[in-house]
């Protein structure tokens, strides 16, 4: 099996976790390859393959990030469009995404021994329209975020779902979450928690100027088109929070269900709903 390891942030635990994991992969007789950038930045001296993250190769197994859910969301980023499965160890924060804790030497093995599960997350497309007919196209696991960037005017944003309106928005900024993200911006902005088995999308305004209006669950079915209906108004568009576009009233946002599905690596027996009492301590009594 060949092995990508995948990260960015460094400190003494990430540093000496890497050396620990390498040498248990060579002795496995696993091909290692890691992320040039995060190669150089922990300094690695180890003879081993360094590859880019734009250049990807398609005979990778296993990617292995090594930090929190931003790591694993900028790995995710760079295997959009291949089937490749990430398994996140978290030595970062919360870490919802990932599939191994900090204790995870005591579970590696099992890891490469091939005893794991395999998740697929359903993915959101965003297509960046402006008058002039350029566009782009993003993809996201979690999120894709609307918001006012630099600017501190409230956003006005024009909402249509399958070609019906739905509703204008007076806020902050909306978030347009996949079921994976429902545990991230969503849920900060007062959104709902979603089972990541689902297939659904969530719009949940930020801040909105009016409390009636609340989040609402769309089918996966759902076609989702967001133009900014205030003169002159500008904003941003973010991707899982790592890659941002400015937008304007002249620009149109279309959001969809994407194809395409990221595989995440799990360890048998721990369940989504594990996680949430976990990570959120539900059913812990408060001492004061």
């Amino acid at each position: 099996m060949k092995i990508l390891i995948w990260g960015f942030q460094v400190n003494p635990e990430i540093h000496s976790s890497v050396i620990d994991l390498i040498a248990r992969l060579k002795n496995s007789d696993h091909a290692v390859c890691i992320l040039d950038s995060f190669a150089e930045a922990i300094e690695l001296k180890n003879n081993i393959e360094h590859i880019k993250k734009d250049a990807v190769p398609d005979n990778i197994d296993l990617i292995l990030s090594i930090g929190g859910d931003g790591t694993l969301l900028s790995a995710a980023q760079s295997v959009m469009k291949r089937p490749i499965p990430i398994l996140g160890v978290n030595l970062g924060s919360l870490g919802f995404l990932t599939g191994l804790e900090r204790d995870w030497r005591s579970n590696i093995e099992d890891i490469l021994a091939g005893h794991y599960t395999v998740e697929e997350r359903m993915v959101l497309n965003c297509r960046k329209m402006n008058m002039a007919g350029v566009e782009e196209t993003f993809w996201g696991l979690n999120d894709i975020v609307i918001e006012r960037g630099e600017h501190f005017d409230m956003m006005v944003m024009k909402v249509q779902v399958n070609g019906q309106y739905l509703n204008t928005y007076s806020a902050d900024g909306l978030v347009i979450s996949t079921p994976t993200g429902s545990t991230a911006y969503n849920l900060a902005s007062g959104g709902p928690i979603l089972d990541p088995g689902l297939d659904a999308i969530i719009i949940t305004p930020i801040s909105p100027h009016t409390l009636s209006v609340r989040p609402i669950v769309l089918p996966a079915e759902a076609r989702i088109e967001i133009s900014l209906t205030k003169q002159n108004q500008k904003g941003r568009v973010y991707i899982d929070g790592k890659v941002w576009r400015p937008i304007s009233s002249e620009d149109r946002l279309r959001i969809r269900t994407s194809s395409y599905r990221i595989k995440l690596v799990t360890i048998p027996g721990l369940t989504f709903y594990d996680k949430l009492r976990e990570k959120f301590h539900w059913g812990r009594r408060s001492s004061l």
